[in-house]
């Protein structure tokens, strides 16, 4: 399918004009130009052409210089009075709405488009992915959000045309206007697929699957496939079968045989692109029984058998079998005749579509219909494309929008003589478009469409509801009950855990643990994969988030608790006491353990390791950074790296030291290493030490924020006796998250303002929640 489509670029313009950086040149000629100019572009800026100043950069230029951190202090100093003169020239500039924000435009990243694409057409958040055939997002810095990131190139426009195709392929085929019957089909088991040929049977009677990992057995092509998306009951006949059929047990060796029933995809490719599993059944030995599940199936999915405690390498524990002389070579045949252990189907049946609304949900949905509609109808036709790109583009369409559209739909009927296929591939056409791809917003305060948009991308990741856009298109949306009375039914809407979720997640780098992994062959380290730590860390510090979130408890927890959410290895690794099993759950910690808030989590020490060592500049940094929100500049590219000493004759701190006597270095240092240097009483998969692996004992104890302290304890009351940092730091980084920029001075003040309410209610998550959602950082550009 081919179709002709117009992309916007939007060159970014300069932040201030001509006249305006008159007036600041001389001083930066003076102070500034020698290091960021033509001779000289340190940090790889330069402040001689005013074209080259974006927003964020005057932003760290204003900061610099009103601070007094630049011009350094090896340089000539400006004046008092010519120092606060030329800030209050740039922040006027910075907080004058009219030159500072150009109009919005900010690309839907991929877990937004994947979630918008299933409300706009009503898919059923199951196994299909809209968002499947996109690339990930590539985000320099800062959230998923920054519009700086979210680009777009030819390439990817063709994944999106792609995307769209199969989401619309999804959500509007139905085999004919009819409904379909409810049907139950019982696959020939002697035609079944998958698993490997030496350890898998299949005959007449029964299909037999010996072979665990990531081996699944289905039903053929031929008879697999569901007439229509829907809910439909899977029923399977099985048992365990063949455990005693050598001297030894092989896997399982004890406890029952375990299947799993799944629902998987398969793309054209013969790849399995994504599995959902649906439930695990013990089996009895040689006893078959029956097991149901009901559950969605998008046309295109299927149902899978899988065995889960079975063994993945069947001949390679033969082998050592008969190395070990446990069984006989001429018993360990490998090929059919290997009998091991496996689960035996005996009826693999599909019943549906059960409960099928008609029109389907998706098709009703997608058409904004109650009934199969007429499309051989004009008149029917325009209202529904007029519809279509009215929730698509998230604003009423203008006049202008609507005719290329209808156009293209006639022309495409021409070609292939179906008008639903004209209207799939139009509706293909809007979904690629820049008008869906990006969210506008213009400067100022935002219209109610820009409104209900912000709060829906910001709190759900997808686009408004029916209610919103309602409340959008009579403008109620901007009275205050109205709007509070909104935010109020959207933060108790299951949506709103997508907020929570991937803000949590790109806050605290979840989705980055794993990068560095501890090197598996390392004997010190086995815990970490033994007792899947990656995942326990990764669930404990977002059941921590949520936890924090849902019961309206204070931000200041997040530095330090009374309680974490740990499973049995969580409590083994932090040696806390603990009676649950694998599942996480809320324990109380003990008074003298200082596992409290997130600088107790395993998730953070893990991230700020690299799989070989513990990183005390990394870790200094991250709580600079993510605590405090005052990162510190990038190192000087002419000042050397700290090597390690492998040789063990210096510490971490000996080496800090005799780095920090580099003047270019102390700066930064004298505050990042004190907060490093206390975490190095944990190690890189996050337990408890007093002592390096070549005995030197570990010295925790350092000054920060003008107050000494001996270990990561009073480190914490520290940083709790001064919360108001981490609240405004928090706060910054939700707005930020929310409009989609980094936020400028006028952007701070509110924050302040925030703040400073917060304060007044203890730093409640869900007080400082509702007082960015009233404050202009939400209705304003």
């Amino acid at each position: 399918m081919r179709f002709p489509l117009i992309l916007f670029l939007l060159a970014s313009l300069p932040l201030v004009a001509n006249e305006d950086y008159a007036r600041i040149a001389p001083f930066l000629k003076d102070h500034c130009i020698k290091c960021h100019g033509p001779d000289k572009e340190k940090g790889g800026v330069r402040f001689d052409i005013a074209e080259d100043i974006d927003e964020a950069l005057w932003t760290d230029i204003h900061a610099q210089i009103e601070s007094g951190e630049m011009p350094p202090d090896d340089e000539p100093q400006p004046a008092k009075k010519d120092r606060e003169a030329i800030t209050k020239i740039i922040y006027a500039l910075l907080t004058d709405e009219k030159v500072t924000l150009s109009t919005g435009l900010r690309r839907l990243n991929k877990r937004e488009y994947r979630n918008t694409v299933r409300d706009l057409l009503g898919l059923h958040n199951g196994i299909f992915d809209p968002a499947l055939y996109l690339y990930d997002d590539e985000v320099d810095h800062g959230f998923d959000t920054n519009a700086e990131s979210l680009v777009i190139s030819d390439e990817l426009l063709m994944e999106y045309m792609k995307a769209a195709e199969v989401s619309l392929d999804a959500a509007l085929f139905i085999p004919s206007q009819e409904k379909p019957e409810n049907k139950s089909r019982s696959f020939d088991l002697s035609k079944m697929k998958g698993g490997d040929r030496r350890f898998t049977d299949f005959s007449k009677d029964s299909a037999i699957l010996r072979i665990g990992g990531s081996a699944i057995i289905y039903a053929s092509e031929s008879q697999r496939d569901v007439p229509i998306s829907g809910k439909y009951r899977i029923k399977v006949t099985a048992c365990g079968t063949d455990r005693d059929n050598y001297p030894i047990r092989f896997p399982p060796v004890s406890g029952p045989v375990k299947m799993n029933l799944g629902i998987t995809s398969r793309s054209s490719d013969g790849i399995f692109q994504q599995r959902k599993h649906l439930a695990t059944y013990d089996l009895k030995d040689e006893e078959p029984e029956t097991f149901e599940v009901e559950v969605w199936i998008s046309k295109g999915t299927f149902p899978y058998i899988a065995f889960q405690n079975g063994s993945s390498k069947p001949a390679s524990l033969t082998r050592a079998a008969i190395r070990r002389r446990q069984i006989k070579a001429k018993e360990a045949k490998t090929g059919h005749d290997y009998i091991g252990p496996g689960i035996k189907v005996t009826d693999f049946t599909v019943e549906g579509p059960l409960d099928l609304e008609w029109p389907p949900t998706s098709y009703a949905t997608t058409f904004w219909v109650n009934e199969i509609p007429d499309l051989e109808s004009a008149t029917v036709r325009r209202n529904i494309l007029k519809q279509f790109i009215w929730r698509a583009f998230r604003r009423p369409v203008e006049d202008r929008i609507l005719p290329p559209y209808l156009r293209y739909l006639e022309n495409r009927q021409k070609e292939t003589g179906d008008w639903q296929e004209a209207m799939l591939n139009t509706f293909t056409a809007v979904l690629s478009s820049h008008d869906f791809l990006y969210i506008y917003e213009g400067k100022g305060e935002l219209n109610a469409f820009e409104l209900v948009s912000r709060l829906s991308y910001f709190l759900w990741s997808s686009m408004p509801d029916i209610e919103l856009f309602k409340l959008a298109n009579s403008e109620d949306i901007l009275k205050e009950e109205v709007y509070l009375a909104q935010i109020k039914r959207m933060l108790a809407d299951p949506k709103a855990e997508a907020f929570k979720t991937s803000f949590a997640t790109q806050w605290l780098s979840l989705d980055l643990l794993g990068s560095m992994r501890p090197d598996i062959k390392n004997r010190k380290y086995k815990a970490y994969y033994r007792m899947d730590l990656e995942a326990a860390f990764r669930k404990e510090s977002q059941l921590f988030f949520n936890y924090i979130a849902n019961e309206n408890r204070s931000i200041r927890e997040f530095l330090d608790s009374d309680y974490t959410f740990v499973n049995k290895a969580l409590a083994e690794v932090y040696d806390l006491p603990f009676k649950g099993g694998n599942e996480h759950q809320l324990i109380k910690i003990p008074a003298d353990s200082d596992r409290g808030g997130l600088l107790g989590h395993g998730s953070i020490h893990a991230l700020t390791s690299n799989g070989v060592e513990t990183l005390p500049v990394t870790r200094g940094h991250w709580v600079l950074d993510e605590l405090l929100g005052s990162p510190p500049p990038p190192p000087p590219a002419e000042v050397p790296a700290i090597v390690p000493d492998l040789n063990g004759t210096t510490t971490v701190r000996e080496q800090l030291e005799k780095h920090r006597e580099d003047p270019s270095c102390m700066k930064c240092h004298v505050a990042m290493d004190p907060p490093g240097l206390a975490l190095e009483a944990y190690d890189i998969i996050g337990r408890h030490r007093t002592r390096y692996p070549n005995g030197k004992k570990i010295d925790t104890s350092g000054k920060f924020l003008g107050v000494g302290f001996r270990n990561i304890s009073e480190l914490k009351s520290i940083l709790v006796q001064h919360d108001e940092f981490f609240a405004k730091s928090f706060i910054t980084k939700i707005a930020e998250y929310a409009k989609g920029r980094n936020l400028n001075p006028r952007d701070l003040e509110i924050v302040d303002q925030i703040t400073q309410q917060a304060a007044k209610k203890d730093y409640r998550f869900q007080s400082i929640l509702a007082e960015i959602l009233r404050s202009d950082l939400m209705k304003h550009r």
